[in-house]
């Protein structure tokens, strides 16, 4: 039977969590601020980068490299906590924007009223991959220990109805691959652009997620940009165009969301930046989680 805590602690959790999250060098950044949810935002600058497979030999789709001129926005430093997540929920239940159906979250109001958001029944097969959070008593809780691990089993209407919630939004597709390859063209979001087993959390080196903040930084003083789980983006799929754009958001419609950055069970191509999966929007699993953006008014 899962343990949990209380939601006081919960939250004390997560501020401390954001305290303790800073740049590379593990130092707090005073580029960093501070939201009411706890939530570390690093000062991404507007700049222009090559967007897509720079090598030539990930799927079509990542293709062609194309150049993107992206104003400046604002990035949380780490995916989404289960702490986080179980304090979102507990306020919406009771704004009653969410509601418990069939063990599972459900949004109650707006366009995503009626979709699923969080699959608390969900158990993956292999062991430490199951979502964190329960309902019991009138409250959502975590699982001890889990409080500091990305929320899994979220849907793209949990991810972006956590992000509405509080004025935040999900990144494009651009604003991800951007800030993971932290103002240098990086292949990886790591600390220098290289991939290892100190660096990220790929390719079964630990068999599930680790807390957010375990691996250093990427130059903009973001973690996790590659490996753990994967983080939905804002926008439908659709091909890359050809030419030079400025802030795009992607198709206007579609069937799949774009996913990014790979997952602890992936091999090194799929935690590239440019690498760009698909999920459905209702479908919630081990691997996806997310972390949100705020922009600056354009």
């Amino acid at each position: 039977m899962k343990r949990h805590i209380d939601l006081a602690l919960l939250i004390l959790l997560a501020l401390f969590l954001t305290l303790s999250c800073g740049g590379s060098n593990g130092q707090k950044d005073p580029s960093h601020k501070l939201s009411s949810m706890g939530i570390t935002f690093v000062a991404i600058p507007g700049g222009t980068f090559q967007m897509g497979d720079e090598v030539g030999d990930l799927w079509d789709g990542c293709r062609p490299v194309h150049s993107v001129t992206l104003s400046g926005f604002e990035m949380g430093a780490h995916e989404v906590t289960n702490a986080q997540y179980a304090a979102y929920l507990n306020a919406a239940l009771k704004t009653g924007d969410i509601e418990i159906k069939d063990g599972d979250v459900y949004g109650t109001t707006g366009d995503r009223a009626g979709e699923q958001y969080l699959n608390m029944d969900y158990i993956y097969e292999v062991p430490y991959n199951d979502c964190w959070i329960m309902y019991d008593n009138g409250e959502f809780k975590v699982a001890s220990g889990k409080e500091n691990w990305p929320v899994i089993a979220v849907s793209w209407y949990g991810a972006k109805a956590f992000a509405g919630y509080y004025g935040f939004d999900l990144p494009t597709e651009a604003e991800w691959e951007y800030a993971a390859r932290g103002g240098q063209q990086f292949m990886y979001g790591t600390d220098d652009g290289t991939i290892d087993k100190s660096k990220l959390n790929y390719d079964m080196n630990v068999g599930h997620p680790t807390s957010v903040c375990s691996y250093p930084a990427n130059p903009f003083g973001l973690f996790d940009m590659s490996g753990s789980v994967w983080e939905w983006c804002n926008d439908w799929y659709g091909d890359y165009p050809d030419g030079n754009v400025t802030n795009p958001t992607g198709a206007q419609s579609g069937d799949v969301k774009c996913i990014r950055q790979g997952t602890w069970d992936n091999k090194a191509f799929k935690c590239r930046a440019a690498y760009r999966g698909r999920f459905k929007p209702m479908d919630a699993d081990y691997g996806l989680g997310f972390r949100v953006v705020k922009r600056i008014r354009r």
